[in-house]
């Protein structure tokens, strides 16, 4: 019994789980399963080099500690498990709501009038699925926030329930949250295109990275990738074009608050954004070289 107990003592310290009077057992449950960050970093890296031919340069530029934006062109699905798995430190991304809540789809479906199991006898089953699907969603999600992903509502004035002013109100409480993070010490990582570039053409950038930069007084790495276009698609895998295709991921040098434009913010954010968008097409050309 006392081998038991010493390997649960020492379970819970490994996964640095506080064993509070107050806490919820439930909570203390789910962080069992939280998986240090090294684990799936490690795994992710090893896949990415097993299928592709990566290669990343530059990354003595990324600061070991304080706040920083990192930014780059975004061509894929893949530019993130790039940029993340190859980076020794913790980057903090934006992610979609949904993504940290993988149950309510199917809650949804669940509860859903037509569904079978509002009628017995499934309806008797109905509320332990519900407990399990809730604690697969809160583990998810702590995970993924664990790893450096943090939730947030995009398009929120077309895709959620929100009047077009509390969108505003909600937009202005994630930027001053993005800043925050990056004046306390987080890497934060934005894509200033927007969205994925479909040709892996350089779309002009949105001056909101800019921006953040500014208020937050912190440096901007520029940063930039080629080869990674449409190749997470299931078409890049059946036709072997995905096998062994060279990506390249070149990391530039920051640019110091000292640097930035002055002036009003609106002035300087759009001259600092033109700087920006400057530099990233640099380094996707600097990046073609890399062997």
């Amino acid at each position: 019994m006392k081998i038991e107990l010493d390997f649960i003592k020492f379970y819970f310290e490994i996964c640095d789980v506080s064993m509070e009077p107050n806490q919820n057992p439930a909570d203390i449950l789910e962080s069992l399963f939280v998986i240090p960050r090294e684990v799936p970093k490690t795994i992710l890296r090893n896949l990415l080099e097993l299928i592709y031919d990566v290669k990343v340069a530059g990354s003595e530029n990324i600061p070991e500690s304080g706040g920083a934006l990192i930014i780059s062109n975004h061509t894929d699905y893949l530019d993130i498990p790039v940029q993340g798995a190859f980076a020794d430190r913790k980057i903090v991304y934006l992610g979609k709501y949904e993504l940290f809540h993988p149950q309510e789809e199917i809650m949804a479906i669940l509860n859903h009038k037509n569904s079978p199991f509002q009628y017995p006898p499934l309806s008797l089953t109905k509320p332990v699925i519900e407990i399990l699907l809730n604690s697969l969603g809160s583990v998810v999600k702590k995970n993924l926030i664990n790893w450096g992903s943090m939730p947030i509502i995009r398009n929120a004035a077309k895709e959620s329930e929100m009047d077009k002013r509390a969108a505003m109100e909600y937009y202005e409480k994630l930027e001053n949250y993005m800043v925050d993070l990056m004046k306390e010490g987080e890497l934060l990582s934005i894509y200033p295109e927007g969205s994925r570039s479909e040709t892996g053409e350089l779309q002009p950038f949105r001056a909101m990275a800019a921006k953040l930069a500014i208020r937050a007084g912190v440096p901007i790495i520029p940063s930039g990738i080629i080869g990674a276009t449409n190749m997470s698609k299931p078409k890049a895998f059946l036709t072997g074009d995905a096998f062994k295709t060279k990506i390249r991921y070149q990391i530039g040098k920051p640019i110091l608050p000292s640097e930035f434009p002055t002036g009003p913010e609106k002035k300087a954010a759009k001259e600092l954004t033109e700087i920006l968008e400057n530099r990233v097409r640099e380094l996707m050309k600097e990046a073609e070289s890399i062997l």
